[in-house]
């Protein structure tokens, strides 16, 4: 776990590349469940009610954290998920270094990185952080709502970060699906 965060706070693309390049790994597809104000600590405390799924911190290293939540809405354009990659800080904090975005309502997919800024993101999101569009790696219009795309976007977000996927029934690694 890191030690302290000094260095983290005007992060350049190759601490990022570093951080990427760091062996992570996800055991099995997270469950979501109904999110509750106050069960998990910043930056998600506030975050609740029936129509919010989350998975809660998961561990993906020694020092890396992930965090994913849907949104669910009448209409897909309701609707939203969202995935963060932290970095865990001794003490108990967290800080973001890949937030992965899909808003069906006005955005395609989309991620943040704390990459030249001198903002201190520890246990915030990643506002006023670089905005990179990604939904040219990804073309198919995907649902939050349906599990079978709920995990096409966990798998995507797993990629982007370098966090490899728990393997499927027949030994090989879960692929995309077209």
């Amino acid at each position: 776990m890191m030690q302290w965060y000094a260095k983290v706070l005007a992060m350049i693309p190759k601490q990022l590349r570093l951080q990427k390049a760091e062996e992570k790994r996800l055991s099995k597809f997270p469950d979501f469940k109904t999110h509750k104000r106050n069960k998990h600590p910043r930056p998600y405390h506030k975050v609740g009610g029936a129509r919010v799924h989350t998975t809660g911190f998961i561990d993906v290293s020694g020092n890396h954290a992930a965090f994913m939540l849907w949104r669910d809405g009448n209409e897909l354009t309701d609707r939203l998920f969202l995935a963060n990659l932290f970095l865990k800080i001794s003490g108990g904090g967290f800080y973001p270094i890949f937030e992965f975005h899909w808003h069906p309502s006005h955005k395609g997919i989309h991620c943040k990185l704390p990459c030249k800024t001198n903002s201190d993101y520890l246990n915030r999101q990643l506002p006023g952080a670089p905005e990179f569009d990604i939904t040219k790696d990804y073309g198919k219009l995907l649902d939050p709502r349906d599990p079978l795309d709920r995990i096409e976007l966990i798998k995507l977000f797993c990629i982007k970060c370098g966090i490899a996927l728990p393997e499927s029934s027949d030994g090989g690694q879960m692929k995309l699906i077209a």
